[in-house]
């Protein structure tokens, strides 16, 4: 039932010329709403904008569990869409930009944080470091590969890779594009979630999510960083992941003992 629901869905979206993704990502976010009264954000009438970034190939439907969840917290929510695979990330951090700049411009904010799934922690990082951005009240970067993959660096020449991610973006996910020697911005306010399946994939060296290493999806300076025992994918929409989420958003820190 779900092969053929989701096939049929795949179907439709290529008839509509829409991310081949979204159909996946829409499946996978059915879970319900995370509610948390003890991670709300403070009821003292301040406007907190949380803009969330989806990584390549997938579509801002990838992070509606999670932003439904934000939302239900009190946070307003923009889950940013992008063409993920058309543009490299530079491109896609000039178009956070604008809409960063159009939300702020619409009405009053207070607040505004950042969280990043896989490659869209490197399109937030980007824009951080990019003239004329807002200091953001917190970032969360969820298995972001801060320093390229090496799984990137042993698969760029795959045709496949290459028909599937493109020839933008994904060609600065190695590890000697030049893009990771730019240092992160507000280490001190930002937080890593790494996922760790163990030796999942024998092409990295380590332990991993199977798509990032636990070494990749961390980095020297962050304010906090928790491993969680999830798979790159589903890190996303995971119950732990959603509320460790809201808890770095507000307080700045992870619980360790969840």
């Amino acid at each position: 039932m779900v092969v053929a629901v989701c096939g049929g869905l795949f179907s439709c979206a290529a008839a509509l010329r829409l991310p081949v993704s979204r159909p996946f990502d829409y499946v996978c976010n059915l879970g319900a709403t995370v509610e948390a009264v003890e991670l709300a954000a403070p009821e003292d009438g301040r406007v907190r904008v949380v803009f969330c970034v989806h990584g390549l190939w997938r579509t801002s439907t990838s992070l509606d569990r999670l932003a439904r969840s934000l939302g239900a917290a009190g946070y307003e929510v923009v889950n940013v869409d992008y063409r993920s695979t058309e543009d490299f990330v530079a491109g896609h951090a000039a178009a956070l930009h604008e809409l960063v700049e159009a939300r702020c411009q619409a009405g009053p904010v207070d607040e505004v944080s950042f969280v990043g799934h896989s490659m869209g922690g490197l399109v937030i990082q980007e824009y951080l470091r990019s003239e004329g951005a807002r200091a953001p009240k917190a970032c969360v970067y969820i298995a972001t590969p801060h320093r390229g993959a090496i799984l990137a660096d042993k698969r760029r020449h795959w045709f496949a890779f290459q028909w599937v991610m493109g020839h933008a973006a994904a060609t600065e996910l190695v590890t000697t594009s030049a893009l990771h020697r730019k240092p992160i911005p507000y280490g001190d306010r930002s937080g890593a979630i790494v996922g760790d399946l163990g030796p999942g994939n024998a092409a990295i060296p380590g332990r991993d999510d199977g798509t990032v290493g636990v070494e990749e999806a961390s980095f020297a300076g962050a304010a906090d960083t928790i491993v969680l025992p999830f798979g790159h994918t589903s890190i996303k929409l995971r119950e732990r992941t959603i509320l460790q989420v809201l808890r770095f958003v507000r307080d700045g820190s992870f619980d360790h003992g969840a």
